[in-house]
């Protein structure tokens, strides 16, 4: 059974019920929910940019739903490709400098990350001209376009604090609602299940208790003997301060095969069938240090003067933790996308683009693995140093044939308008409008502790809402072998609430700036160069939460949640096309 509360999705969370009492319980967060996809992977993997193509087109801002003659059109309005009146192949390779940056926190690793990539490849072929007919030009293209790409780094550090919590303690919370309990010879064992036969929803959990972050016991209560699970070896009176890091590669292109066609220099209609490519892999990792007080030290170095609740020195003290997840994401996905382009009188184009769902299918793997230390002594004076550092490795989960993720992303339409200005100038505006609130999950594997298709259908329902894009560009000539080129970009939220939490960060807000130049390198070559500024601003995001709400006595109520984080990702972008015309 899933619940939501306003504040918080539901795709993260788990309710169970116990036998004794009415408990539900709140599960998730960036380092409890890499186990299966979540509506903020959906989300991420279904936004596209267009500024990315041809370095023509991102000097341009994108703005390309009505011009023509570019590669560009193959991707974004195929009735483009009806403009060409010579052949033409060309390739932009290109240079991404990733950065990033968390409100409120410190430093922790390198936040930068320099990639090079492909923006463009392909070609344009005339098949049917005439000047006898209505039905002038018919060309076809092929050709590989980026529209998303996943290379980027973050990663924060939080100062030590005494009563933050840890996360072991929302380990303690995700093992008492998957009822665990230990078989006799010490194996943690839920629903009957033993070792790594657990489902992957518990495996941090499960990780905490075999690195002896988290332990078990048993307790008496008024209603009997119950499975009581508390983080180990973690004074009360410890600071904790802790650090995460994410490592993400990948990224989406589309191979479009297309045609445009002219009709009588006025009306051009085309169009292209998208097979697109989505790589994505992600590294997660998170940490903590405890130590306590002034006389205790920092972190690994801190002795051990850890006491209990009742202000009892504890024996054994957890020093440190590390948890370290990796996921990888492939498949692939087909779409189609129709346009027109109207010219009512010279120099005023008119474009109209209408972009199918995407239907994909994404094969995921996923493994896990934990380290910790503690440390002990036999006299405050003459402390002997011991360490328990197990690594826990997890099987790999794979989810293959008939259990892969199926999903639709969202119908596009795109409008735009411009003016060229004689051989001076060429102006261009487009709108798009974008459907988040109709993405769909058709097929998934089964997830005993997760959502199903009706709630992710409900949360992009709930949650989410059409977005609104603007693209502009400007391109002067002030010699016939010579342009100069700028542009912006901007997409509002997709979200219908801004402060909403997702199970990880997506991006809900971009926008960009462009510039480039063109050169003509006599009758059949040119060049184009290219820059692009990005601006991402990210959805807020908690790394961990694992509360316990008691129907039947709020004073009961158990809150551990870390604090929220913004994160926001910023891109330069420069790309060089050489073409050759034929």
């Amino acid at each position: 059974m899933l619940f939501s509360i306003a504040a918080l999705l539901a795709v993260t969370t788990a309710a169970f019920a116990q036998p004794q009492h009415s408990y539900d319980y709140e599960l998730g967060g960036a380092v409890f929910s890499n186990d299966a996809l979540r509506t903020s992977d959906f989300f991420t993997l279904s936004q596209q940019q267009f500024n990315f193509g041809t370095a023509r087109s991102m000097a341009m801002g994108g703005a390309f739903t009505s011009l023509g003659a570019d590669q560009a059109a193959m991707a974004l309005n195929p009735a483009g490709l009806g403009m060409y009146r010579r052949n033409e192949v060309a390739i932009t390779p290109m240079v991404i400098v990733s950065s990033a940056e968390t409100a409120g926190a410190g430093d922790y690793l390198s936040n930068s990350k320099t990639r090079f990539g492909l923006g463009n490849i392909g070609g344009v072929f005339n098949i049917y001209e005439t000047s006898e007919r209505r039905l002038m030009s018919v060309n076809l293209g092929i050709g590989y376009t980026r529209l998303a790409d996943f290379n980027y780094n973050y990663s924060f550090g939080y100062a030590p604090a005494e009563g933050r919590a840890s996360i072991a303690d929302a380990m303690s919370v995700m093992l008492e609602a998957g009822k665990a309990t230990l078989s006799q010879n010490g194996t943690i064992m839920m629903d009957d299940r033993s070792n790594w036969g657990i489902d992957p929803f518990f495996w941090p959990a499960v990780a905490g208790y075999k690195s002896y972050l988290v332990d078990h016991r048993f307790i008496q209560t008024e209603e009997g003997i119950k499975d009581w699970w508390y983080p180990a070896g973690i004074g009360a009176n410890a600071l904790i301060e802790g650090g995460t890091a994410l490592r993400s590669r990948g990224s989406i292109g589309e191979l479009d095969f297309s045609v445009g066609a002219n009709y009588d220099n006025k009306l051009y209609f085309g169009l292209s069938i998208g097979v697109q490519t989505v790589y994505r892999k992600q590294s997660l990792y998170y940490g903590e240090a405890y130590s306590y007080g002034p006389e205790g030290g920092n972190g690994y170095d801190s002795p051990t003067h850890a006491v209990d609740a009742e202000g009892l020195e504890l024996p054994e003290v957890m020093q440190g933790m590390g948890l370290q997840q990796n996921s990888t994401l492939d498949g692939a996905g087909i779409n189609f996308k129709l346009g027109l382009i109207y010219r009512p009188v010279a120099g005023l184009r008119l474009g109209v683009a209408l972009h199918t769902p995407t239907f994909y299918s994404l094969d995921r793997r996923y493994d896990l693995s934990m380290a910790t230390r503690a440390l002990g002594q036999t006299s405050e004076t003459d402390p002997t140093t011991h360490e328990y550092t197990s690594d826990i490795y997890s099987e790999i989960l794979e989810d293959e044939g008939p259990n892969s993720w199926d999903f639709v992303s969202p119908t596009r339409l795109m409008f735009g308008v411009s003016y060229t200005f004689g051989n001076v100038a060429i102006l261009s505006v487009d709108y798009e409008r974008t459907w988040y609130n109709g993405i769909r999950v058709k097929n998934q594997p089964y997830l005993p502790y997760g959502p199903g298709e009706q709630d992710f259908k409900q949360d992009f329902k709930t949650y989410f809402k059409g977005s609104n894009s603007l693209r502009a560009g400007l391109e002067v000539r002030p010699l016939p072998a010579f342009a100069l080129r700028i542009g912006y970009g901007y997409t509002g939220s997709m979200l219908k609430e801004k402060n909403t939490i997702l199970s990880s960060p997506a991006i809900c807000e971009t926008s960009y700036y462009t510039a480039g130049v063109g050169f003509n390198l006599g009758r059949s070559c040119f060049l184009d160069l290219a820059y692009c500024y990005t601006q991402n601003k990210m959805t807020e995001y908690m790394l961990f939460y694992g509360n316990r709400y008691d129907n039947d006595d709020a004073s009961l109520d158990v809150i551990y949640e870390s604090d929220r984080y913004s994160t926001e990702l910023k891109r330069h972008q420069v790309a060089l096309t050489f073409g050759y015309r034929f």
